[in-house]
């Protein structure tokens, strides 16, 4: 698949078709997606500027991505300067792409895979991301908070508009305030089955 985008001027992402593109930016990353999620979908994108949003303000050692497809978000934050990352999927196919990824990326020492769902680590990190279906998102919420630390940051998507109540509520009962909201859309030909074009993103942290 070919592509390549920047974000906010800082991020640059791309296929290896756009090397170029991606070494002329303040932080780039190569990336193959293979059969994983998408690295254009606008949850991507959403997750990647709320990213960029924290590690503006404060200083971030240590990230895990939960579901970490192609690794795009691990290694996004690798390059913008967090010491290492934690990238964990339950998909063998998603493993396999996200460690060739980091090869491509050359971070391969910064980059820890898991294959595994929450409970295959532990610990608390500074930043904490989760770009799931919704079902997934509600229910792994609570292992999301056991891995974040008191003063970390929690970005979650991969819910639309339409959730946005739903998604709150799960967060207020664990103990997490939103502190940004980001929507993008995503259009198709004819109306999608929950009504709404609108993905969201949030950027969370402990209230």
């Amino acid at each position: 698949m070919l592509f390549g985008y920047r974000i906010d001027g800082v991020l640059a992402v791309g296929a290896p078709w756009w090397r170029a593109l991606v070494a002329r930016a303040p932080a780039g990353v190569l990336l193959r997606t293979a059969r994983t999620f998408p690295a254009t979908h606008p949850t991507t994108r959403l997750c990647l500027r709320l990213m960029l949003q924290t590690l503006r303000g404060r200083r971030c050692r240590t990230l895990v991505d939960m579901g970490c497809g192609g690794g795009i978000l691990a290694l996004a934050g690798v390059k913008l300067g967090v010491d290492r990352a934690v990238a964990l999927d339950i998909s063998p196919q998603a493993v396999v792409t996200c460690r060739r990824n980091a090869e491509l990326n050359r971070v391969t020492d910064r980059v820890m895979l898991v294959r595994g769902s929450a409970e295959a680590i532990a610990g608390r990190f500074d930043l904490v991301l989760a770009n799931l279906p919704l079902p997934v998102l509600t229910e792994m919420m609570a292992e999301l908070v056991r891995l974040s630390g008191d003063d970390a940051s929690v970005i979650l998507s991969g819910f639309q508009d339409v959730d946005r109540a739903l998604v709150e509520a799960a967060m207020e009962r664990l103990g997490l305030t939103g502190r940004m909201w980001l929507t993008a859309d995503l259009t198709f030909c004819e109306l999608p089955p929950s009504g709404s074009f609108t993905w969201m993103a949030v950027l969370a942290r402990r209230s």
